[in-house]
């Protein structure tokens, strides 16, 4: 069993002179990945490969919630940092993903909406009552594949087995 996880980047800054590309995530979304990363490390082995968008705030993201899983040079080592998941088509993604990913056990994807919710359609077959109709900020679907060769089976084989979000962990 292999897992892919996808994740929306953290609550963002908007009060910033910045532009979509470069902004920074607030305070709220530092506490939210703070909350996703202990979740996740309940769920899933240490994932063997990253794909995140180049935005600043996906970059900061994958930053907050995994840096407590790796050194600095681990992290970047098994990252892939892809300008497709700010601004590419679905087909151009799942081609990166499928060319990416397959052979690694536990991967991370990292980006924004409203792109990441029309990947999640294709990503599984099963279980998608479970994708949100808009996936909120720091919030994580998990899939489950049969086989990590998705080059051949074309995700066919995916299973949501959760969706996560930062709030249903706040007391």
């Amino acid at each position: 069993m292999s897992k892919i996880v996808v994740i929306r980047h953290a609550k963002s800054d908007w009060h910033s002179n910045t532009s979509d590309f470069e902004r920074v995530i607030n305070k709220e979304g530092q506490k939210s990945c703070q909350i996703i990363s202990q979740e996740l490390k309940k769920r899933i082995t240490k994932p063997d490969k990253f794909i995140v968008s180049t935005a600043i705030r996906a970059q900061l993201t994958h930053q907050e919630i995994f840096f407590s899983w790796y050194n600095e040079l681990e992290l970047e080592k098994n990252t892939i940092n892809d300008e497709l998941l700010y601004s590419g088509t679905v087909d151009k993604i799942l081609t990166n993903l499928k060319m990416n990913l397959t052979g690694f056990n536990t991967s991370v994807i990292i980006g924004h909406n409203p792109i990441l919710n029309y990947v999640l359609n294709v990503l599984a077959f099963k279980g998608q009552n479970l994708i949100p109709n808009n996936l909120v900020e720091a919030g994580c679907v998990l899939i489950s594949y049969e086989t990590n060769h998705y080059n051949q089976t074309n995700f066919k084989d995916g299973t949501i087995i959760e969706y996560i979000n930062p709030k249903q962990f706040l007391k």
